[in-house]
């Protein structure tokens, strides 16, 4: 009796096979449905909410600075609307950014299960991110293109060049 005889071989276990290789996948054939309206318009408004509250817990932190500064002298900040709309589309374009940039789609994205991709199905590098992060905050009804898309893509995916998939 062999040594090998009795035991199994390595290409009798699933994780040791090889996969064939093939071609990249073309843009039309990104992994995953693509996204429609509905499911992206509850995840960015999941997304507004989360904002919200760090744009409010931001509020919080520099009012209790300002009354560890001056406690006997102590109001509550008020921001001007201005102000409050700058630095919450900011904080906004930030947190997309990131979000996308790291985990391959916001905490709105990924708790319905999309993602945003690349042409290719990869995720985004940063300046990519950065700019459809930019692009989504200050043109929010680009969003709407997706009902007259064959695609399913918004104004921000055609100039970009990205999608945003079920993850799947």
């Amino acid at each position: 009796m062999t040594a090998t005889e009795g035991r199994p071989r390595s290409a009798d276990y699933p994780w040791r096979r090889a996969e064939p290789a093939g071609p990249a996948p073309r843009p039309a054939e990104v992994p995953g449905s693509r996204a429609g309206l509905i499911s992206r318009v509850l995840a960015s408004v999941v997304d507004a909410v989360l904002v919200a509250l760090i744009v409010l817990a931001g509020w919080g932190g520099v009012a209790a600075f300002l009354f560890l500064l001056h406690p006997r002298h102590f109001t509550f900040p008020s921001p001007g609307s201005s102000t409050l709309l700058s630095v919450g589309l900011g904080v906004l374009a930030a947190y997309l950014a990131v979000t996308w940039a790291v985990a391959g789609g916001s905490y709105g994205d990924r708790l319905l299960g999309l993602r945003v991709v690349g042409s290719r199905g990869a995720r985004l590098h940063w300046g990519r991110c950065l700019l459809r992060a930019v692009l989504c905050t200050l043109f929010p009804l680009g969003l709407f293109w997706v009902l007259l898309s064959r695609d399913d893509r918004s104004v921000q995916d055609l100039l970009l060049r990205t999608s945003v998939v079920h993850d799947g």
